[in-house]
């Protein structure tokens, strides 16, 4: 179940709570400008839950340094007790890349970003188990 979050950290936490007493098995969070950040509330996901999955649904790849992005989702994976789900693309909304300053590029140019970033995890995780993945679009 993909969530948007809501406007204050008590609202989020419930709405989690929620889903989670509703039987769901994972919350998702997007990764677009204009919403909030999917580490932090993730990480704010996990405080208010106990079993259910944690899903970055899914990162831009573009958004992000890979070597950053490999600390901070190694770091979340932990925090999170093992409960994340890495999802990571290459990015759709051409808008949000030119709010942001980052050409967009060509496909190709912008799926070896994904590749960036998952050979990164790769290194991160160093021969540990990591959180399943899913690439996208």
């Amino acid at each position: 179940m993909a969530l948007y979050v809501p406007g204050s950290r008590a609202e989020w936490m419930a709405k989690c709570r929620r889903a989670e007493d509703l039987g769901y098995d994972v919350v998702g969070v997007v990764d677009h400008l204009g919403r909030v950040a999917p580490i932090p509330a993730l990480l704010l996901a996990a405080e208010a839950t106990e079993r259910i999955r944690l899903n970055t649904y899914v990162l831009n790849a573009s958004f992000h340094n890979p070597v950053l992005l490999a600390r901070d989702v190694t770091a979340l994976d932990e925090l999170t007790g093992g409960r994340l789900e890495i999802g990571i693309g290459a990015g759709y909304v051409r808008e949000e890349f030119e709010a942001a300053g980052i050409d967009w590029g060509t496909p190709g140019r912008r799926f070896g970003r994904v590749a960036d970033v998952v050979a990164e995890l790769e290194r991160a995780f160093d021969g540990r188990p990591r959180p399943p993945l899913l690439l996208g679009g």
